[in-house]
């Protein structure tokens, strides 16, 4: 009779926002592009060099670019990070001072290793 009240319970809710945010969160199968596609944004990140110039970040565009745009095809919880870490790339760009660009850089791998800790373990 209980496990009959869940099951009526969970098809009632199954269309409440709730219930989504939860499946939203769910872990999801491993996905090896989307793996590619960090190691690749990761590389580029870790290879500006703010000592030599600034504007290295212009690497960084196109491959941070594209794993927002995979993360967001595939509906990914880590969406909005990596769409926060093309944003960055593309703002830091534009150049700056050497602080200004250490900085970002710092930001840039904080992002990178928050979607690893959510992705670890697929």
């Amino acid at each position: 009779m209980r496990g009959i009240i869940l099951a009526a319970a969970l098809i009632g809710l199954s269309g409440c926002s709730t219930i989504d945010r939860v499946k939203q969160m769910w872990p999801r199968a491993h996905d090896p592009v989307l793996v590619d596609r960090w190691v690749a944004a990761n590389i580029s990140v870790s290879q500006v060099d703010c000592a030599q110039t600034p504007t290295g970040w212009l690497m960084t565009v196109q491959p941070t670019e594209h794993l927002a745009q995979l993360a967001e095809f595939r509906n990914d919880p880590q969406a909005t990070n990596m769409r926060g870490l093309a944003k960055h790339s593309q703002r830091m760009s534009e150049g700056g001072s050497r602080v200004f660009c250490e900085l970002g850089k710092k930001t840039a791998q904080q992002r990178l290793a928050a979607a690893r800790s959510a992705w670890e373990g697929r």
